[in-house]
C-alpha cells in the first residue's frame, strides 16, 4: 500500500490516541499506587518488571520489525512466528519460577521469589497476540490496536487498583501487568480478520530469524541498559531506593509514551516504505525529528523545572527524595528526541544490525561505570544513567551518516528552533518563580507558571519560524480529514 502523508497523519492519530490513552491511565493508576503503596514495594516491582521486561520483549519483538519491514510475506511466515514465540514464552515462564529462590536471596526479601514466578504469566499473554499486532502495524492498523491495549489497560488498572486498596501490596502491579496483556491479546483475537494457527515452516523461520535476530539484538540492548539499571541499584541501593528511581523514571516514561512512542510505532512502516526514495526519505526524516522535538522539548523542559510542585501535587510531599531524579532524566530528552528516529530508519532500509554498535557501548559504559565506582546514591546512579544516555549520541550519528548520508544539519537541524524556543520557556518559569510570593499555594504557582511557560514557548516559536506551527497543523489535519473520510 502506497505511504502519504494523510495516511501518515491517520495512523500517528490513532497511535497517539493509543499511547496518549494509556499514557493517561498509567499515569492515573500511577498517582493512585504512590499513595497506597511503599517505596520498597515499588523498588522490588521495578527489578521484576525489568525482568519480565527483558524476557518479554523477546517474545514480542523477535520476528516483529521482519514482519513488518520485509517486502513479501505469507501467512506461513506469521504462523511460523507465533509458534516459536508461544513455545518460547512457555519456556520464560517456567525459568522465572525455576529462578524464584535465587531471585529471594539476592533482593533479602522473602516472598519475592513468588512474585517473579506469577510475574511469569504476562509471557503467554503477551506471545498469543505478537504476530497479530505486527500484521496490524504492517497494514497501518493502529485503530485496531489502539482499541485492544486501551481495553486491556482500563481493565488491568482498575483490577490492579482494586487490588491496592485491598492491601495486595506489590501483588496489585503484578495483577496490573498480566491482566493488561491478558486482556488485550483477548480483545485482539476476538476483532482481527485472520487467527494465527499453530504450524512451522524451516524455510520462513531461517528467513525471520535471520532479520529478526540482528533487529531484536539491538532492540534488546536498548531494552537491558535500563533494565538492568534498575536491577543493580535495587541490589546496589537497596530497594527501597530503587523504588524512588523506580517513580522517577516512570513519571517520564508515561509523558514520552503520549508521542514518543506513538511517533516511533508509525515511523517504522513509514520509512520503510521510503526507502528505496533517498531524497524522500531525508526529507521524511528532518521533517519527522522537527515535529517530534516540537512536541516532546517544551512537555519534558516544562516538566523538568516544575518538578518541585508537580510532585507535591501529584504524588505528595513524602516522595520529595524523587524530585532532582525527575527533573535531571527529564532533561535527557533533549538529546533523546532527536534521536527518536535513528533505529527505525536504519531499519527501514535494511540495517537493523547498526544500532546495535551504539547501544552496545552504552551498555559497556554502564557496567564499566558500575562496576568501577558503584552506586553510592540516587542522584549519583540518576547521573551515572545520564552519562551513559549521552555516550552513544555521538557514535549513533556516525552511523546514521554512514548508512543514510544524513549530514549533522539533516539529523539535527529540525530540533533547533523547539530547542531555542523550550530554552526560553525556562528561563522564563524560573524568572517568573523567584518573582511569586513565597508563601503562595503550590496549586496557583504551578498554574501560573504552566501558563507563563506555554505563552512564552508560542511567542518564541513565532519569532523563530512563524511558519513552523501553521506546516505542523496543516500535517495534523491531514490526518482527521483522513479519519473523517
Amino acid at each position: 500500500m502506497p505511504v502519504t502523508s494523510g495516511r501518515t497523519a491517520n495512523s500517528l492519530l490513532w497511535s497517539a490516541v493509543e499511547n496518549g490513552s494509556l499514557a493517561i491511565i498509567s499515569f492515573g493508576s500511577l498517582i493512585v499506587f504512590s499513595r497506597l503503596l511503599s517505596a520498597s514495594d515499588f523498588g522490588l516491582f521495578s527489578i521484576v518488571s525489568a525482568i519480565a521486561e527483558l524476557l518479554g520483549m523477546v517474545v514480542t519483538m523477535l520476528f516483529h520489525d521482519a514482519l513488518v519491514q520485509r517486502v513479501e510475506v505469507n501467512d506461513y511466515h506469521f504462523d511460523t512466528a507465533f509458534t516459536v514465540g508461544c513455545a518460547m514464552s512457555l519456556v520464560m515462564l517456567v525459568a522465572c519460577w525455576g529462578f524464584a529462590v535465587p531471585f529471594e536471596h539476592l533482593v533479602h526479601m522473602p516472598g519475592a521469589g513468588k512474585v517473579l514466578g506469577c510475574m511469569g504469566f504476562v509471557f503467554p499473554c503477551l506471545a498469543v497476540s505478537a504476530t497479530i499486532v505486527a500484521r496490524q502495524r504492517r497494514e497501518f492498523g493502529f485503530k485496531a490496536l489502539a482499541i485492544r491495549s486501551l481495553a486491556g489497560r482500563v481493565l488491568g488498572g482498575v483490577i490492579g487498583i482494586a487490588a491496592a486498596l485491598w492491601g495486595a501490596g506489590v501483588w496489585s502491579l503484578v495483577f496490573q501487568q498480566v491482566v493488561t496483556a491478558l486482556i488485550g491479546s483477548l480483545a485482539l483475537w476476538l476483532t482481527c480478520d485472520r487467527l494465527p494457527r499453530f504450524r512451522f515452516r524451516g524455510v520462513e523461520f531461517r528467513q525471520l530469524l535471520t532479520f529478526g535476530v540482528f533487529a531484536v539484538g539491538g532492540l534488546f540492548v536498548a531494552f537491558s541498559i535500563k533494565r538492568l539499571f534498575t536491577i543493580f541499584a535495587g541490589l546496589f541501593l537497596g530497594v527501597a531506593t530503587a523504588g524512588y528511581l523506580n517513580l522517577g523514571f516512570r513519571v517520564v516514561d508515561v509523558f514520552w509514551s503520549i508521542s514518543a512512542t506513538a511517533v516511533g510505532q508509525v515511523s517504522l512502516p513509514m520509512l520503510a516504505g521510503l526507502q528505496t526514495d533517498s531524497i524522500r526519505l531525508k526529507r521524511a526524516y528532518r521533517r519527522s525529528v522537527e515535529y517530534a522535538c516540537l512536541l516532546l522539548y517544551p512537555c519534558f523542559v516544562g516538566i523538568a523545572v516544575t518538578a518541585p510542585e508537580l510532585v507535591a501535587i501529584i504524588f505528595g510531599k513524602h516522595w520529595a527524595p524523587v524530585v532532582p531524579c525527575v527533573a535531571a532524566l527529564a532533561v535527557l530528552v533533549l538529546v533523546q528526541a532527536p534521536r527518536l528516529f535513528t533505529t527505525p530508519v536504519l531499519t527501514a532500509v535494511g540495517r537493523p544490525r547498526d544500532p546495535l554498535f551504539a547501544v552496545a557501548i552504552e551498555l559497556v559504559f554502564m557496567l564499566t561505570m558500575i562496576g568501577v565506582f558503584g552506586l553510592h546514591s540516587l542522584m549519583w546512579a540518576t547521573g551515572l544513567w545520564i552519562a551513559s544516555e549521552c555516550m552513544q549520541i555521538p557514535v549513533s550519528t556516525w552511523i546514521l551518516r554512514r548508512a543514510t548520508g544524513f549530514s549533522l544539519a539533516d539529523q539535527f537541524g529540525g530540533a533547533v528552533t523547539p530547542l531555542l524556543a523550550s530554552m526560553a520557556m525556562a528561563c522564563v518559569v524560573v524568572a517568573l518563580r523567584r518573582l511569586l510570593p513565597p508563601d503562595l499555594g503550590v496549586e496557583p504557582r504551578l498554574a501560573m507558571l504552566i501558563l507563563a511557560g506555554v505563552a512564552a514557548y508560542f511567542l518564541s516559536l513565532v519569532l523563530l519560524n512563524r511558519k513552523l506551527i501553521p506546516t505542523f497543523f496543516d500535517f495534523i489535519r491531514s490526518g482527521f480529514l483522513k479519519v473523517s473520510g
